[in-house]
């Protein structure tokens, strides 16, 4: 695990605040347009979390998990991904994928989602930039999130991570990658069981050696978010672990 990082130069075009969070936009060196809910601590500490959503919604699943971070001190930054809720233009558009046929679909959300890492990277920068060179970052990844949370800690110093709904083993190999890459990292695993990804979660959270990694399981088939939904004390349960794993 590398914890090198690398502060990239922001542009924030507008500010405005809806309930407790801050709509930001970052822009990317080619000029697109990132929206993002920004939630700042009352009580500010050197700890951030970094949502990304999965791939049915967009950022405005996280406010409940983003105002309960908020609270307890702690920088939270919900990032739409590039083609998704506000992160929009005529060339990137989620919605607009579904009028074309299946194969061409698939292979322009391929092109969107090759953006991703980037612009994962650059709200990894802006919180980054919060809390100063000696913060703790963590990051939730739900479903299709999960594999961006997965790229920006091998990558960037990641000092915990959820994984919601979203499975990080799969085969040998994955096992095997899992083990060498992300097992000391302390690490909430989510899943119902009767979703897709239980096994692989499971199986993450078996390899994991951490001593205050954690396995949340649920009856039946709910993916992300409507977890959340379901269990009301589900959201405070993943801030006040991320408050108590963002340490040295």
């Amino acid at each position: 695990m590398s914890s090198r990082f690398t502060l990239l130069p922001l542009v924030l075009l507008a500010i405005t605040i809806t309930g407790h969070a801050q709509n930001i936009t970052i822009t990317t060196k080619q000029g697109f347009q990132l929206k993002a809910d920004y939630f700042e601590p009352l009580n500010e500490e050197n700890k951030a979390v970094l949502l990304l959503h999965q791939c049915n919604l967009n950022r405005t699943m996280y406010e409940e998990i983003g105002n309960e971070l908020r609270l307890r001190g702690m920088h939270a930054l919900s990032l739409d991904f590039r083609g998704f809720g506000d992160s929009t233009n005529e060339s990137f558009d989620r919605k607009n994928l579904r009028k074309l046929p299946q194969k061409e679909r698939r292979a322009a959300f391929k092109a969107i989602r090759e953006y991703w890492p980037q612009d994962v990277q650059q709200a990894y920068n802006f919180l980054r930039e919060k809390i100063g060179k000696k913060g703790h970052i963590g990051v939730i990844g739900a479903s299709c999130g999960g594999k961006q949370a997965k790229i920006i800690a091998e990558k960037n110093s990641i000092k915990a991570i959820n994984f919601f709904s979203s499975a990080m083993t799969n085969g040998e190999n994955g096992a095997k990658y899992y083990k060498e890459n992300f097992s000391e990292i302390p690490t909430l695993f989510i899943s119902a069981e009767q979703d897709a990804t239980y096994k692989f979660t499971q199986e993450g959270f078996t390899l994991n050696d951490n001593k205050n990694s954690k396995f949340i399981s649920y009856k039946g088939n709910k993916h992300g978010y409507p977890l959340l939904i379901q269990d009301q004390h589900l959201a405070p349960t993943i801030a006040e672990w991320f408050d108590q794993n963002l340490i040295n």
